[in-house]
């Protein structure tokens, strides 16, 4: 039998490292095809719970300024993107944050015994987070008129009520918060923590609203008013008669059934707007 010499040892010892390498190749490919997306997707999960938890936190502030009434500047984190994966490089995103003027429409309409009355319109801005997710799916968290919304096209659903309460049988309240921005600071994209900052403006306390005979609102989110209405009205402890209608991008709450022009159970609706004035991006503008 032929001894190994230097020159087989050499060569057996290049076997073994094309075969390491090719080993090492091979595994890198499978954590890359296979577990390296689940590892983004889970990272990107992650993420949105923590963008929902500060769009939670972030109610939470205006529904406190809206309350207090104090010309007093609050910043609220919002974070965008999400941090690539260790040694990887890769899973980084880059998500989006704006604020869209007069883009929810909301009015009330009510009657007298002659059956004239008024109708009290009002144009609100909301604050949009939109994710730019590789793996998860994409999810956009939207404050409008003191409701959190999670929106997922073509469905949403309502996370966060807004300020509309039976407060005795037939007596309702609606504090509608308009969200206001300056020029140039309504909208910001990229990675990192972005500080949202919000101060309270006014009040406009419109008061009692008798005989409410619909509340009309137009939104890109339907399904949550309807949950947000209906959640409230539902309660054993209101003693209305109504419908709610949801028709594309309009609700309408009807408490005029039969319609005759007046409402089937006399009610009384205390109205409240506030103003909120926000931005996105660093520097305040007054």
């Amino acid at each position: 039998m032929r001894k190994l010499g230097k020159q087989d040892d050499a060569v057996v010892g290049i076997i073994v490292a094309v075969l390491l390498i090719g080993l090492t190749v091979a595994v890198i490919a499978m954590i890359k095809t296979v577990y390296l997306p689940i590892w983004i997707e889970q990272s990107e999960a992650a993420h949105m719970e923590e963008v929902s938890n500060q769009f939670i936190q972030l109610k939470y502030a205006l529904d406190i300024q809206s309350l207090v009434e104090q010309k007093t500047a609050v910043s609220s984190p919002i974070t965008l993107g999400n941090k690539e994966i260790p040694f990887f490089g890769l899973g980084r995103t880059f998500d989006s944050l704006e604020i869209l003027s007069h883009s929810c429409n909301i009015s009330i309409q009510n009657a007298t015994q002659n059956a004239t009355g008024e109708v009290f319109s009002f144009s609100v801005g909301t604050i949009k987070y939109s994710s730019g997710n590789s793996y998860f799916v994409n999810q956009n968290y939207i404050y409008e008129a003191g409701a959190v919304i999670l929106s997922q096209p073509p469905d949403d659903m309502l996370i966060g009520k807004p300020s509309f309460v039976v407060t005795n049988y037939t007596d309702l309240s609606f504090t509608i918060v308009n969200i206001s921005v300056a020029k140039g600071k309504t909208f910001v994209s990229g990675y990192g923590t972005y500080p949202l900052r919000s101060e309270y403006v006014a009040s406009n306390n419109i008061g009692l609203v008798n005989n409410v005979t619909n509340i009309t609102v137009k939104t890109s989110y339907p399904n949550s008013w309807y949950i947000a209405f209906n959640s409230t009205l539902a309660r054993s402890d209101c003693g209305l008669d109504y419908e709610i209608k949801k028709e594309d991008e309009t609700v309408v709450v009807n408490f005029d059934p039969d319609n005759n022009g007046y409402p089937d159970v006399e009610n009384h609706l205390y109205l409240k707007v506030v103003e909120i004035f926000t931005q996105v991006t660093p520097g305040w503008v007054e």
